[in-house]
């Protein structure tokens, strides 16, 4: 197959050679020649130009619109991430203002209830001492006649008002050492450490500050996911 394609090649340049010498006898025809194919180069040359810079001006124009649309993706990106954001904040804003007023209503009810109870203790301790002091002031008046002896008088006296006081000393003390300072009729035992302290401002605002920066790590870490899922 080489050597015929070989042949060929020999054969062309042998019939151009002759061509050549024909011409060379007539140098109008020569010239002519000569003229047709430097024309002919350069339409070829000028043709191959064109088309090179055609292909590279096209493939310039390409790579643009694909910056162009990169660079619409990054923005409608950030337009969604954005969009997101104001959802999440607006969401968190609710929840945490539900939580909050769930929490300050149930913290409402818990010293109503606590309230309640304090007041209707204080009222079964008066009326306790209001019976004692009936029932004391007609012995008074027959101790004073001489209807019964001062050892019956001083006995019951002396009785009714150690009963009042340990009753007094009993609800104090329960209530002080023993009741819980947030559920009425929840007992602490010594094993739950006491009563309950009551948290101060300063640790209100601590955790309020520690639950906020968890929130925005949160916040930051669900964009993150979200822009690269977007992307």
């Amino acid at each position: 197959m080489q050597k015929n394609i070989q042949d060929v090649l020999n054969a062309q340049d042998v019939e151009l050679a002759n061509a050549l010498n024909g011409m060379k006898a007539d140098p109008s025809k020569l010239s002519d020649f000569i003229s047709t194919r430097k024309a002919d180069l350069y339409n070829t040359v000028a043709r191959e130009h064109s088309d090179s810079f055609q292909k590279v001006y096209g493939d310039l124009q390409r790579s643009s619109d694909t910056t162009k649309n990169i660079l619409y993706y990054h923005v409608r990106n950030k337009d969604l991430d954005s969009l997101q954001q104001q959802i999440f904040d607006t969401t968190k804003t609710s929840a945490d203002n539900a939580t909050y007023d769930s929490q300050i209503a149930k913290r409402q009810f818990e010293v109503n209830e606590w309230t309640v109870g304090n007041k209707q203790d204080t009222l079964f301790f008066l009326q306790m001492l209001f019976i004692a002091l009936t029932l004391t002031a007609p012995m008074l008046y027959m101790h004073r006649g001489g209807m019964i002896p001062s050892s019956v008088f001083y006995g019951v006296v002396g009785l009714v008002a150690i009963a009042v006081g340990m009753t007094l000393i009993v609800r104090a003390q329960y209530t002080t050492k023993t009741r819980d300072q947030t559920l009425w009729n929840r007992r602490r035992f010594n094993s739950m450490g006491g009563p309950p302290v009551a948290p101060t401002c300063d640790a209100v605002i601590g955790a309020l500050s520690k639950g906020a920066d968890a929130a925005a790590d949160a916040a930051s870490t669900l964009s993150t996911t979200n822009m690269g899922t977007t992307t």
